[in-house]
């Protein structure tokens, strides 16, 4: 798994824009990482090809999906520590990462193609304050 972490100018400031590039496998072993994370409720991290890891927390008082690229700390003393984010927190209820991850299983056997984490539910809300992401299903 790759992943492209962007900034884009929008009518309400600078935002991040991630791309995930992943094959069917991929993104089944991180709905596995997310079903750990739920039943054991302890954050747990997927590292990727890039800077950039996944880290997933089940937070039963999320009551949307809220997803942030941040640092281990999450302090930003100057822009060095900004453009230094490696971390992409996903956090969530139980509930709500419970269908994440059927989005996930869902997406990985799709094939070759892309959708946005926005459409992980019908249920469920994705937090408008956070970063969207385009899913990429490469072929292996």
């Amino acid at each position: 798994m790759k992943i492209e972490a962007r900034q884009m100018f929008q009518s309400n400031g600078l935002i991040d824009d991630l791309v995930l590039y992943a094959n069917s496998e991929d993104y089944l072993r991180l709905a596995d990482i997310v079903g750990i994370a739920i039943s054991s409720n302890k954050p747990m991290l997927m590292m990727s090809e890039s800077e950039i890891s996944i880290e997933i927390i089940c937070d039963e008082t999320k009551e949307e999906l809220f997803t942030a690229l941040q640092n281990k700390a999450n302090d930003y003393f100057s822009m060095d520590d900004w453009n230094s984010r490696n971390i992409l927190r996903v956090y969530g209820s139980g509930d709500i990462l419970a269908d994440f991850q059927q989005f996930l299983v869902k997406l990985s056997g799709r094939g070759p193609g892309y959708s946005y984490i926005s459409e992980y539910s019908e249920d469920y809300s994705y937090s408008r304050y956070s970063p969207e992401w385009r899913l990429h299903v490469e072929s292996c």
